[in-house]
Protein backbone atom coordinates (compact mmCIF):
# COMPACT_ATOMS: atom_id res chain seq x y z
CA UNK A 1 0.00 0.00 0.00
CA UNK A 2 3.06 2.15 0.83
CA UNK A 3 4.83 1.30 -2.31
CA UNK A 4 1.60 2.50 -4.44
CA UNK A 5 1.08 5.91 -2.82
CA UNK A 6 4.87 6.40 -2.86
CA UNK A 7 4.83 5.75 -6.46
CA UNK A 8 1.57 7.68 -7.51
CA UNK A 9 2.75 10.76 -5.21
CA UNK A 10 6.22 10.48 -6.84
CA UNK A 11 4.97 10.36 -10.05
CA UNK A 12 3.08 13.71 -9.37
CA UNK A 13 6.24 15.46 -7.79
CA UNK A 14 8.75 13.88 -10.42
CA UNK A 15 6.69 16.81 -12.40
CA UNK A 16 7.93 19.76 -10.59
CA UNK A 17 10.94 21.79 -12.33
CA UNK A 18 13.33 22.57 -8.68
CA UNK A 19 14.95 19.65 -6.98
CA UNK A 20 14.16 21.48 -3.85
CA UNK A 21 10.17 21.44 -4.24
CA UNK A 22 10.98 17.14 -5.25
CA UNK A 23 12.82 16.55 -2.32
CA UNK A 24 10.00 18.35 -0.25
CA UNK A 25 7.39 16.45 -2.39
CA UNK A 26 9.37 13.17 -1.63
CA UNK A 27 9.36 14.03 2.23
CA UNK A 28 5.60 14.49 2.16
CA UNK A 29 4.92 11.03 -0.15
CA UNK A 30 6.85 9.10 2.65
CA UNK A 31 4.75 10.93 5.47
CA UNK A 32 1.17 10.58 4.11
CA UNK A 33 2.22 6.82 2.91
CA UNK A 34 4.03 5.87 5.87
CA UNK A 35 0.41 7.06 7.84
CA UNK A 36 -1.63 5.46 5.49
CA UNK A 37 -0.13 2.26 5.96
CA UNK A 38 -0.16 2.27 9.51
CA UNK A 39 -3.59 4.06 10.50
CA UNK A 40 -4.83 0.41 10.08
CA UNK A 41 -2.55 -0.94 12.21
CA UNK A 42 -3.16 1.68 14.98
CA UNK A 43 -7.11 1.68 14.83
CA UNK A 44 -6.88 -2.54 15.29
CA UNK A 45 -4.39 -1.78 18.19
CA UNK A 46 -6.59 0.83 19.71
CA UNK A 47 -9.85 -1.75 19.59
CA UNK A 48 -8.18 -4.59 20.73
CA UNK A 49 -7.18 -2.42 23.42
CA UNK A 50 -10.23 -1.40 24.40
CA UNK A 51 -11.72 -4.61 24.23
CA UNK A 52 -9.54 -6.40 26.64
CA UNK A 53 -9.77 -3.10 28.86
CA UNK A 54 -13.37 -3.47 28.67
CA UNK A 55 -13.69 -6.62 30.24
CA UNK A 56 -11.73 -5.67 33.67
CA UNK A 57 -13.15 -5.40 36.61
CA UNK A 58 -12.58 -1.54 38.50
CA UNK A 59 -10.42 -3.26 40.96
CA UNK A 60 -8.14 -5.11 38.03
CA UNK A 61 -8.18 -1.92 35.98
CA UNK A 62 -6.79 0.27 38.61
CA UNK A 63 -3.88 -2.51 39.37
CA UNK A 64 -3.28 -3.47 35.86
CA UNK A 65 -0.17 -1.40 35.40
CA UNK A 66 1.93 -2.32 39.27
CA UNK A 67 0.60 -6.07 38.72
CA UNK A 68 2.16 -5.81 34.99
CA UNK A 69 5.35 -5.06 36.35
CA UNK A 70 5.36 -8.35 38.63
CA UNK A 71 4.41 -6.10 41.67
CA UNK A 72 1.88 -8.77 43.85
CA UNK A 73 -0.33 -5.31 44.98
CA UNK A 74 -1.98 -7.60 47.78
CA UNK A 75 1.11 -5.87 49.45
CA UNK A 76 0.59 -2.52 49.87
CA UNK A 77 -3.08 -3.35 50.62
CA UNK A 78 -1.72 -4.76 53.63
CA UNK A 79 0.53 -1.89 54.47
CA UNK A 80 -2.66 -0.16 54.19
CA UNK A 81 -4.56 -1.89 57.11
CA UNK A 82 -1.31 -1.46 59.53
CA UNK A 83 -0.91 2.27 59.12
CA UNK A 84 -2.79 5.19 60.33
CA UNK A 85 -4.79 7.44 57.65
CA UNK A 86 -2.68 10.38 59.54
CA UNK A 87 0.30 9.43 59.61
CA UNK A 88 3.62 9.48 57.52
CA UNK A 89 5.57 6.48 56.31
CA UNK A 90 8.90 6.25 54.86
CA UNK A 91 9.96 3.61 51.81
CA UNK A 92 13.25 1.61 51.98
CA UNK A 93 14.06 -1.19 50.22
CA UNK A 94 16.92 -4.22 49.82
CA UNK A 95 20.01 -3.98 47.36
CA UNK A 96 18.79 -7.63 46.12
CA UNK A 97 15.78 -6.14 44.33
CA UNK A 98 15.31 -4.83 41.16
CA UNK A 99 15.37 -1.79 41.03
CA UNK A 100 12.43 -1.66 38.43
CA UNK A 101 10.71 -3.58 40.86
CA UNK A 102 11.34 -1.13 43.83
CA UNK A 103 10.38 1.78 41.78
CA UNK A 104 7.32 0.20 40.88
CA UNK A 105 6.32 -0.36 44.67
CA UNK A 106 7.43 3.28 45.71
CA UNK A 107 5.25 4.75 42.91
CA UNK A 108 2.39 1.83 43.82
CA UNK A 109 2.82 3.60 47.70
CA UNK A 110 2.25 6.85 47.00
CA UNK A 111 -1.16 6.09 45.42
CA UNK A 112 -2.37 3.52 47.45
CA UNK A 113 -1.57 4.49 50.92
CA UNK A 114 -3.32 7.57 50.54
CA UNK A 115 -3.83 10.06 52.63
CA UNK A 116 -1.08 8.99 54.30
CA UNK A 117 2.01 11.21 53.84
CA UNK A 118 5.27 9.97 52.10
CA UNK A 119 8.52 10.84 53.21
CA UNK A 120 11.84 10.97 52.39
CA UNK A 121 13.86 10.63 55.45
CA UNK A 122 13.47 7.13 57.99
CA UNK A 123 14.23 9.10 60.75
CA UNK A 124 11.52 11.62 60.49
CA UNK A 125 8.68 9.20 59.38
CA UNK A 126 5.98 7.74 61.89
CA UNK A 127 6.34 4.51 60.27
CA UNK A 128 8.66 2.35 57.95
CA UNK A 129 8.14 -0.01 54.93
CA UNK A 130 10.87 -2.09 54.64
CA UNK A 131 11.02 -4.39 51.34
CA UNK A 132 13.65 -6.91 52.26
CA UNK A 133 15.67 -4.94 54.90
CA UNK A 134 14.64 -6.15 58.58
CA UNK A 135 13.80 -2.81 60.60
CA UNK A 136 15.93 -3.95 63.49
CA UNK A 137 18.87 -3.66 60.55
CA UNK A 138 17.98 0.19 60.16
CA UNK A 139 19.43 2.05 63.72
CA UNK A 140 16.42 3.23 64.23
CA UNK A 141 14.59 2.56 67.65
CA UNK A 142 11.24 0.79 66.81
CA UNK A 143 8.19 -0.92 67.73
CA UNK A 144 4.94 -2.48 66.28
CA UNK A 145 6.63 -4.69 63.56
CA UNK A 146 4.85 -6.80 61.52
CA UNK A 147 5.79 -8.69 58.78
CA UNK A 148 4.14 -9.66 55.26
CA UNK A 149 4.56 -12.72 53.06
CA UNK A 150 4.87 -11.93 49.13
CA UNK A 151 2.50 -14.85 47.53
CA UNK A 152 6.17 -15.08 45.54
CA UNK A 153 8.33 -16.97 47.07
CA UNK A 154 11.32 -15.50 45.55
CA UNK A 155 10.39 -11.82 47.01
CA UNK A 156 11.34 -10.87 50.45
CA UNK A 157 8.69 -10.06 53.13
CA UNK A 158 7.71 -6.58 53.49
CA UNK A 159 8.20 -4.85 56.84
CA UNK A 160 5.98 -2.30 58.64
CA UNK A 161 7.34 -1.14 61.67
CA UNK A 162 6.53 2.17 64.08
CA UNK A 163 9.26 4.66 64.48
CA UNK A 164 9.46 5.63 68.41
CA UNK A 165 8.99 8.92 69.31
Amino acid sequence: MAAVVGAVLAARFGKWSSSRARSAGAIAAALVASTLVMAPVTSWAMISDTRASHRLSAREAERIGPEGNDLDTSLIDHVRELIPRDASYAVTFSDRLDPDRASVFRVWSLSALLPRMAVTDLPSSDWIVSWGVAPADLDLAITDVHTIDPRRQSDPPVYVARIVR
